[in-house]
């Protein structure tokens, strides 16, 4: 019937079919086929007529039987499914079955199917539940009237599913009132399906609706009180005990819309400890929350109970050391658990939630035999790829899809598995390999107490072993299978999706059929974890490097070659491996053992193995270990030189600002390296801070997006801050006789020096952020990504460009003053400011262009030993150059922090300054008559320009 469905085969044989096999198995002692027991008249052989006194009555029973049938089709659009419902409504009736049975009415009443919200059960028209019903199994839509839903989250718990609205009764009533006879009977189906019921007149089955007792659930709760804990307290008739209790029963009975009943258990030492059990029967959480709330404000003041957790997204509120227990969703099972801590956030989070229809699935899987697997595991499949999205955002359901595929291999030992089998169930599988599990897996890979990741790939070995005999192919998105036979008298190759390339000579060759199952993301659900790596977070930088591919014969083997094409070529030091299961004591971990590596050719990774299993290629950065232990040391130590260079040009600013800004631009020229110094010295406080996320066991994502967001950010104010002194170089240099306003400077300044970073960090996140390919993902790092979206030329190409045009404003500049002199291009009180600046940008500009520039080639060639450490001694004088550069070499600053005046007395001592490298141009080595032939400036001039 169900190839019938897929084949869009006549709508009124599957009808016609499904009412047989029910009336076969329901008429009871009745054979549906053979005709009722029917006495007929005798009519004598010579023709001649029976006396009527010996004519016998003929006499006949009809049978009216209400069938119930169930659906399950799988794979069926929903064209078909309202084709065949509207068909249904135009079917004329009775329908003749055969000569003793009629079909007088046909009526879909349930749909049961998965959607990405869930599984769930929808009425047809003209049918509901009762509202105990839609209480007890959850709804997904309003109770109306007081009455019905049309909608429920999973398959009804007492196995009756929609009735005609008309025989439904309100919740209050206190006990079962019959319904109004009818002949519809009603069943569900799965995924997605349509229910049918059938009748058979004359006379109708009579039927009640029997309301149905919701399910209770007990919540054990707790709450803390700041006060000495006394042994008469659980003296039930103590004052304090009577009055927690009373008022725990009058605010979770305010609160909960379920509540049943609470009680207090008991109060015990630990300041004091109030546990107490709430028996409701709606779980809300929302409503939970409240409550908790409620019994602190109520109780609070009186009992010293108070929050230090506060407006967690997921956990509230919560107490000190307090386990706060959220429960799942309504198609959910379990709950999630944190633990507040004394810091005010919450610890230890576990989150047990898995989907209902999977936790169904598992129930099904317990109790699986070998002729039940077909169905389950096309409903499976089914399952995992509805609800796809929630299933690899949870490492519990991810769990719990593992145990499903364990209860199934274990059935594969005495089921052969065939094709369509072994498709669905690789199928399922890749639904677990995808890029979008990555993050569950290695939340499950930390708990070295569970094997999961190794007991996945078990089950695949496990089914991989009980193939049958033909030989097929099985292609899915994200798995290869190939069966195969052998070539005895030749080597045999395969060649599989052009990345793994297997040898196997002839010699070797005692067996007839060969399996190879290629998995292209099997790296997201393994860990690269060996024999050196499981405890040492030092070496465990290893990556698997290529596609793990899976080979079983029906014989023995000892010599076979792999050749594995890299997938990131900036990686060295390949190993050959194999999935060992019983390394590290049952949890598993990748084995060199039997396996030899070769040397490389043509960029493949070649390797000699003696023993067939699950192999691939662990390979890592070419830098060595301890040499990148070497760097990291380097870099830190180097940083906390600049931070600390940094917070001493700072200071030296603060103590001599009012003496060396006495004109616009000596103003604007300090303002700029002040500002240079903050972005550099938060950029790098930045840069420590993303450092110990990514070092963290666990890396922190959104933690890791936030610093790199700030260090992007700062490390361009940097740069714009160095692009604004150039500009007011360029500005003061050819606009002699121009003079802008202090507060129009720094409004450009402060626009250009912040405003273009912001725009350009807020757009480089907002672009690549939504895909994941905002920071660097490969390598743990938190800084932009090079690899997939290029984000970190949101850094280079502003960076370099101003590195650029400070060098073209520097040629300018000079060009000018050779030609004209300082005198003629600047204002008097202005020089040694400029001259400054001038120093500042020489220097300064190409340091930090080299800086980055070694900066892009550690990630365009990562495995350069020698650009790394260039790069780390580079960033670590940062700080030092901008303080000895823009502050020490300044003799406006050096005199105003000795207590020296500035004060030019004579016109001798200002002409004789021309040669100086202070107030001339000493750093160009310019020389020229009268450059400086100025008269004496006022004081307040004079003595301010710095």
């Amino acid at each position: 019937m169900r190839s019938q469905l897929r084949d869009m085969a006549s709508p009124k044989t599957v009808w016609y079919l499904s009412v047989l096999l029910v009336f076969c198995s329901s008429l009871e002692k009745q054979d549906c086929l053979e005709t009722p027991n029917v006495t007929s008249e005798e009519l004598p052989t010579d023709g001649s007529q029976v006396p009527s006194r010996e004519k016998r009555e003929v006499t006949a029973t009809i049978y009216e039987k209400v069938g119930e049938v169930e659906f399950d089709v799988y794979n069926i659009s929903l064209e078909i499914i309202h084709y065949l419902k509207s068909h249904v409504k135009s079917v004329t009736y009775p329908i003749l079955i055969s000569s003793v049975l009629n079909v007088t009415d046909i009526n879909i009443t349930t749909e049961c199917s998965s959607d990405p919200s869930g599984f769930r059960c929808r009425c047809e028209d003209q049918y509901s539940w009762s509202c105990d019903q839609c209480s007890s199994n959850v709804s997904c839509d309003e109770i109306v009237d007081g009455k019905t839903c049309g909608c429920l989250n999973d398959y009804p718990s007492d196995g009756k599913f929609c009735q005609p609205i008309t025989n439904l009764t309100a919740c209050t009533t206190p006990s079962p009132t019959p319904a109004k006879k009818y002949t519809e009977s009603s069943t569900t189906t799965t995924t997605p399906s349509s229910t049918t019921s059938i009748q058979t007149t004359k006379q109708s089955t009579a039927s009640s609706a029997t309301p149905t007792t919701p399910s209770e659930n007990t919540l054990n709760l707790q709450f803390t009180m700041d006060i000495r804990f006394e042994p008469n307290f659980n003296d039930v008739n103590n004052a304090m005990f009577k009055d927690i209790d009373q008022t725990i029963v009058d605010i979770y009975k305010r609160n909960m819309r379920g509540f049943i009943s609470a009680k207090l258990n008991s109060l015990k030492s630990g300041s004091v400890i109030a546990d107490f059990t709430v028996i409701t029967t709606i779980v809300d959480n929302v409503e939970i929350a409240k409550a908790k709330a409620d019994i602190v404000s109520t109780l609070g003041e009186k009992y010293n109970i108070k929050f230090i957790c506060l407006n967690d997204a997921i956990f509230g509120n919560g107490q000190v050391n307090e386990k706060v227990v959220v429960y799942c969703k309504p198609d959910e099972v379990g709950q999630k658990t944190a633990i507040c801590q004394g810091n005010g956030s919450f610890s230890n989070r576990v989150d047990n939630c898995v989907l209902k229809e999977i936790d169904n699935l598992f129930s099904l899987s317990q109790a699986l035999v070998g002729t039940g697997l077909p169905v389950f595991l096309e409903r499976l499949r089914n399952s995992t790829f509805n609800l796809l999205g929630r299933i690899v955002a949870s490492p519990a359901t991810i769990s719990t899809v593992v145990n499903i595929l364990k209860n199934v291999a274990n059935v594969s030992r005495s089921t052969p598995i065939n094709k369509p089998l072994m498709t669905n169930f690789l199928e399922t599988a890749g639904v677990l390999t995808s890029n979008g599990a990555k993050a569950s897996w290695v939340d499950l890979n930390k708990n070295l107490n569970k094997n999961e990741s190794s007991a996945f790939l078990g089950t695949i070995e496990t089914l991989s072993n009980f193939l049958t005999d033909d030989f097929f192919d099985i292609e899915t998105p994200s798995i290869i299978l190939n069966k195969t036979t052998v070539n005895n008298s030749i080597n045999n190759l395969f060649n599989l999706n052009s990345s793994v390339l297997i040898d196997i000579p002839a010699s070797e060759a005692s067996f007839n059929s060969i399996t190879i199952i290629t998995f292209d993301s099997l790296d997201n659900v393994l860990p690269a974890r060996n024999s050196s790596s499981l405890n040492n977070s030092v070496i465990s930088v290893n990556t698997i490097n290529g596609k793990v591919v899976l080979v079983k014969v029906n014989g023995t083997i000892k010599n076979v070659t792999f050749s594995f094409d890299v997938l990131n070529k900036k990686l060295a030091n390949p190993q050959c491996v194999f999935w060992n299961f019983n390394l590290f004591d049952g949890l598993g971990g990748w084995d060199d053992k039997g396996c030899e590596l070769q040397p490389e050719k043509n960029g493949t990774v070649t390797c000699h193995c003696n023993h067939l299993t699950s192999f691939s290629i662990l390979m890592s950065p070419s830098i060595p270990a301890v040499l990148r232990v070497a760097l990291e040391f380097i870099t830190y130590i180097g940083v906390g030189i600049s931070m600390g260079c940094l917070v001493v040009c700072l200071i030296i600013e603060m103590l001599v600002w009012n003496a060396v800004t006495g004109n616009n631009t000596s103003y604007m020229r300090h303002v700029s390296i002040v500002n240079i110094a903050v972005s550099l010295l938060i950029a790098d406080i930045w840069f420590i801070i993303g450092a110990a996320i990514s070092d963290n066991e666990k890396k922190d994502l959104p933690a890791c997006s936030t610093a790199t967001f700030f260090i992007h950010f700062f490390y361009l104010a940097l740069f714009f801050w160095m692009l604004v002194s150039g500009l007011l170089l360029l500005y003061r240099t050819v606009m002699v006789f121009s003079h802008m306003s202090k507060p129009a400077m720094l409004a450009i300044s402060f626009s250009l020096g912040y405003g273009a970073p912001l725009i350009i960090a807020v757009i480089t996140i907002a672009v690549t952020a939504p895909g994941k390919q905002y920071i660097r993902d490969n390598d743990g790092v938190c800084w932009l990504n090079w690899t997939e979206s290029k984000a970190l030329l949101a850094f280079v190409i502003p960076a370099l460009t101003i590195v650029v045009i400070n060098l073209l404003i520097l040629i300018v500049v000079l060009f000018k003053m050779l030609r004209r002199g300082v005198g003629d291009v600047t204002q008097p009180d202005e020089k040694n400011a400029l001259v400054v600046i001038a120093r500042c940008l020489a220097i300064l500009t190409p340091f930090f262009g080299t800086t980055w520039g070694l900066g892009v080639g550690t990630m365009t060639t990562p495995n350069n030993l020698g650009i790394h450490i260039v790069f780390a001694i580079f960033n670590s004088l940062q700080g030092l150059f901008i303080l000895v550069f823009g502050t020490l070499l300044d003799k406006k600053i050096r005199e105003a922090l000795t207590g020296r005046s500035q004060v030019s007395s004579n016109r001798t001592r200002s002409t004789s300054a021309a040669t100086s490298s202070s107030s001339g141009l000493g750093f160009f080595r310019i020389r020229r008559r009268n450059v400086f032939n100025v008269s004496a400036a006022p004081t307040s001039s004079t003595t301010g320009a710095s």
